[in-house]
């Protein structure tokens, strides 16, 4: 019995932890916090979990995943519904466009590539939804949420990193 569980479970459940560790961690963000701040502005830990795992194991995280993501969030959220699908969407695309300029670079090249990349997602996004409203939007909570994003994104890169190297084993897949 023990082989059986190892040779089915342990396998998909490797196959599967991106998409896991993703949706958990878009779920914890949207738990209330006792901080005025952090109550109207978070950061985009999709747009986050997508450039990373993109990057670094887009075996296991395709566009299945992404849509996925995007609907949590859109069952999450009260947004404009398919914005932020949309933006996921278009984050998938440049990064699976662009990642072979990441791949192997130290972690500041990698940092910087989500910077420009999100930016140019988020930016996007805020037109869709400006457009959709008829009226431009105000900018100064997108770009507080966006600078909070590109601040925590080496938290969040460092623990997924750790999820990868402690749970993922390229062998058993």
């Amino acid at each position: 019995m023990d082989d059986n569980f190892n040779e089915n479970v342990v396998p998909f459940f490797q196959k599967s932890l991106p998409l896991i560790s993703s949706v958990i961690i878009m779920l914890l963000a949207y738990l209330p916090v006792n901080f005025a701040l952090f109550n109207n502005i978070r950061p985009d830990f999709g747009m986050m979990c997508i450039y990373f795992w993109m990057l670094h194991r887009p075996d296991l995280f395709n566009l299945l995943s992404v849509l996925v993501l995007g609907v949590v969030d859109m069952l999450i959220t009260s947004a404009l519904p398919g914005a932020t699908l949309g933006a996921y969407l278009m984050m998938y695309v440049l990064v699976f466009y662009t990642q072979k300029y990441f791949n192997a670079k130290p972690f500041i090249v990698i940092w910087y590539g989500f910077m420009a990349l999100s930016l140019l997602t988020v930016l996007v996004k805020w037109l869709v939804v400006s457009v959709y409203y008829s009226a431009f939007l105000p900018m100064s909570v997108l770009i507080f949420a966006y600078l909070i994003g590109v601040a925590v994104y080496p938290l969040v890169s460092m623990f997924l990193a750790f999820l990868q190297n402690t749970f993922i084993q390229d062998e058993g897949l």
